[in-house]
């Protein structure tokens, strides 16, 4: 039983932790809250580290590539598209 809980509870924490990416075009850090809310139509909050400042975004497309995944979005703020690579 103990050895089923160690099993599980990675699994149940991980949407809950921040994913940490960099603007592919800009080469600057970003960190958006959860991983469970970047899928197409969604908005999310990112932290833009450059900027300093928290932004909102709609997630246009997801696409997995090898170790990283690419999120394509529309920055609500700027009125600008933008490419992020996550860690997966």
């Amino acid at each position: 039983m103990k050895a089923l809980f160690l099993i599980i509870l990675p699994l149940l924490v991980t949407p809950a932790l921040a994913w940490e990416g960099q603007d592919a075009e800009k080469g600057t850090n970003i960190m958006i809250s959860s991983r469970s809310s970047a899928e197409p139509g969604n908005e999310i909050v990112y932290y833009d580290y450059n900027k300093e400042e928290y932004r909102t975004a709609e997630v246009t497309s997801v696409f997995g590539f090898g170790k990283s995944i690419q999120i394509e979005l529309y920055d609500i703020d700027t009125g600008k598209n933008r490419t992020f690579e996550m860690e997966q």
